[in-house]
């Protein structure tokens, strides 16, 4: 567990270190290149969290795209930014409560309404049998990840799908750190139970 833990921390200050740098090229130099990584780095996870709110893959999709297409009209300014990836969550969250209220679909949005979906873990460079382990350990994670209430269960998937930090899903949806290290708490001990039952059935 030690290990997956190191590796996990090392993978987030990799990722972080690469969007920074993605950052600075794209501020400084107007690099395109840069501009398109952090386009096909960031484009899946976003669309995926703009798709919780619309319940609408193209619609989220658009809703990305119009993002960078801002990001990159004032690319200038993106040095101001201190945390890019925090910065187009918290930037998704808000225009697709805006789509919605443009639309007259809500007058208020509750955090408890939010849905993800959870990414396929299987690897197609398994073995078959571990393969087939794999797979019914997957369907028994995301049994018990559907199982979550609402809330827990998106906290969840931004923290261990989008490897987002604590204080990063706390900045986008306006919610304390402690509120997130509580539905935490508790999606581990379901998913742990669950994955028992499963185990011993």
């Amino acid at each position: 567990m030690r290990v997956l833990n190191k590796q996990y921390c090392i993978s987030c200050v990799v990722l972080s270190i690469m969007i920074g740098a993605w950052q600075e090229n794209i501020a400084k130099y107007s690099d395109t290149n840069a501009f398109k990584a952090l386009y096909l780095h960031m484009m899946p996870s976003l669309s995926r969290f703009a798709a919780s709110f619309l319940k609408d893959r193209q619609a989220a999709e658009d809703v990305v795209a119009d993002i960078f297409a801002t990001l990159w009209n004032n690319r200038s300014s993106l040095g101001k930014i201190d945390n890019l990836k925090v910065y187009l969550y918290a930037s998704v969250r808000n225009a697709c409560l805006s789509y919605l209220q443009k639309r007259n679909r809500i007058t208020f949005y509750a955090f408890d309404e939010m849905d993800v979906e959870l990414e396929q873990l299987i690897r197609p460079d398994q073995h078959p049998e571990q393969q087939l382990i794999t797979r019914e350990m997957t369907e028994a994670v995301q049994a018990a990840v559907e199982k979550l209430p609402v809330k827990c269960r998106m906290i969840f998937r931004l923290a261990r799908e989008e490897k987002l930090r604590y204080k990063e899903i706390a900045a986008i949806l306006n919610i304390s750190v402690r509120t997130i290290d509580s539905q935490m708490a508790i999606a581990f001990q379901r998913i742990h139970q669950s994955i028992a039952q499963h185990l011993i059935q």
